[in-house]
């Protein structure tokens, strides 16, 4: 089958239907999934525990942008 250009529109709405025939693939719980840690991905009250590595990236960049509304609007 030769490859064709898709438009936004035809690719929303093969996205939809890919994600509405299984009730487990809703894109929030991908978005979970591919953000929770690997290692133990439920902690002891079984909710989801975030990776590290994305925790650190979340706190640097806060600790970024604070640092720079610091130095644009307190200083």
């Amino acid at each position: 089958m030769p490859s064709r250009y898709i438009n936004q529109q035809e690719m929303r709405e093969l996205l939809r239907k890919a994600y509405s025939q299984d009730p487990e693939k809703s894109l929030l719980n991908e978005l979970r999934r591919y953000i929770s840690d690997p290692a133990s991905p439920r902690d002891a009250n079984h909710r989801s525990r975030i990776h590290p590595l994305w925790l650190s990236i979340g706190s640097i960049a806060l600790f970024v942008a604070a640092v720079l509304l610091y130095f644009s609007f307190i200083r």
